[in-house]
């Protein structure tokens, strides 16, 4: 009877602890909102600003992943996949929807994505985020930084503004075109921006609902009738972004050009940037430049987010008391701007100090009115907003903040990027794989089993 009644209280005692169990996970379960951050610095807490857009959201948004499959994208689409779903887990308008972009190439098409990218939803309303503006190398080694939240909660309040933005792309100069700056034509999208191409020479004047005009690398001059029709642009409250291009003959070859710049305070110096303190291992032409103190540039040196330039055009700012110009970018001490461009073509430069600006030398401006009114942005480099360099570096965000300064619409956004150790991954041989295998699946268990058999034989014996 004894023995009867040790193994009725050993059967409640473990069904009474398996129910315990049971109610533990229930109730767990049942704290879909409850988290707890452990990190030092608060960096998995979510900001004021990001709880007040998800709490402001009163209709359905569909938050669309499309990702690309493949080992080494894992990591990226696992940390975008994670933050869109703690978005969701505070509003139940919000849901997360994901596809593989391969798989799906007419919704692709639809959305006008040309990789791994997010797409907030609402009703007709869209924004776009790539993928790979959300991810920047990380002060350590293997470390990365992840600028996920501020981009989504950016594109979450964007979805309430109906503002509406216009950029005409000039051509007719062998100007990069449209087709080769994709990646800049999405994301601009992805803002409510229109984009579409001008030949000025036969449209006669810059459509004046165009927030900016956009000259981006042009090979030949403007014509003086062209430049007239600039100008009527400009003085009517118009914007210019110019990036330039490459001409071995630019001295003489872009007279009209140089004085569109002029105009706004900014003078070229006709001589490529050669920086052998800040070239990239690719070759002397391609240099990372340092950044001024503006707007469009301080979110970028913060985030440690520099732009990779190629064949830069050293310029400075000349002496006018109509507007403020403010250096964007500069070279180093150590550079010089070299004006053989005959040469230069031949893989051939010397610092011909008599002859060539020395450094550091000005690659980019930001002008404004007296009233600090955005009026201009002119680079010395345009290959950066192609698509073949776009994703480089902070090449993208360069770009988007020009556009945005001058268009006047500031997200207000200013999220802290969150930073992540590295993942290193370890190799084994099959091998060792094997080792573990059999230790996990076999050894572990067949431990366990043979403790719980010795406990059994010896409380039989007892």
């Amino acid at each position: 009877m004894k023995k009867w009644l040790s193994h009725t209280n050993s059967a409640v005692l473990s069904v009474a602890a398996v129910g315990i169990f049971i109610l533990l996970t229930l109730f767990l379960n049942s704290l879909t909102g409850f988290q707890a951050d452990l990190t030092a610095s608060k960096q998995y807490t979510m900001s004021e600003q990001t709880r007040n857009a998800i709490s402001g959201v009163k209709q359905d948004v569909r938050l669309m992943l499309f990702t690309v499959s493949g080992d080494g994208n894992e990591l990226l689409n696992r940390e975008v996949r994670d933050l869109m779903q703690e978005y969701a887990k505070r509003n139940k308008h919000l849901k997360v929807e994901e596809y593989d972009l391969a798989q799906q190439p007419a919704m692709a098409k639809t959305y006008g994505l040309t990789g791994a990218s997010v797409v907030v939803l609402q009703g007709e309303t869209k924004r776009v985020i790539e993928l790979t503006s959300l991810f920047q190398s990380g002060s350590g080694d293997g470390s990365y930084q992840f600028s996920g939240e501020e981009k989504l909660t950016s594109a979450l309040l964007g979805l309430t503004s109906d503002d509406q933005g216009k950029i005409v792309f000039l051509t007719g100069h062998e100007e990069v075109a449209l087709s080769q700056m994709s990646n800049l034509n999405t994301a601009l999208s992805g803002e409510q921006v229109s984009t579409e191409e001008l030949q000025l020479a036969q449209a006669g004047s810059v459509p004046k609902d165009a927030d900016v005009l956009a000259i981006i690398g042009p090979q030949r001059d403007i014509s003086s009738t062209e430049l007239k029709a600039i100008q009527t642009y400009m003085q009517n409250g118009g914007k210019l972004y110019l990036s330039l291009g490459f001409n071995e003959d630019m001295k003489t070859g872009w007279k009209n050009l140089d004085a569109l710049m002029g105009e706004y305070g900014v003078q070229d110096q006709h001589a490529v940037t050669i920086d052998h303190k800040h070239a990239s291992s690719m070759s002397i032409l391609w240099s990372v430049p340092d950044f001024g103190t503006h707007e469009i540039t301080d979110k970028l040196k913060a985030s440690n987010l520099n732009p990779l330039l190629t064949l830069s055009v050293a310029l400075k700012a000349k002496e006018q008391d109509q507007y403020e110009v403010t250096p964007l970018l500069q070279s180093s001490s150590d550079s010089y701007g070299e004006t053989n461009l005959k040469d230069l073509l031949n893989n051939t430069t010397n610092n011909d100090k008599d002859q060539d600006p020395q450094g550091p030398l000005d690659l980019g401006f930001a002008v404004s009115s007296k009233d600090n009114k955005p009026k201009a942005v002119i680079l010395g480099s345009s290959t950066f907003v192609q698509d073949s360099e776009i994703t480089t570096g902070g090449n993208r965000d360069l770009a988007l903040n020009a556009f945005s300064y001058l268009r006047e619409k500031s997200s207000g956004v200013t999220i802290r990027p969150r930073e992540e150790a590295g993942y290193q991954v370890a190799y084994l041989t099959a091998k060792q794989g094997s080792y573990i295998f059999t230790a996990a699946v076999v050894g572990i268990p067949l431990l366990f089993v043979m403790i719980g058999s010795l406990l059994w034989w010896r409380r039989r014996k007892a």
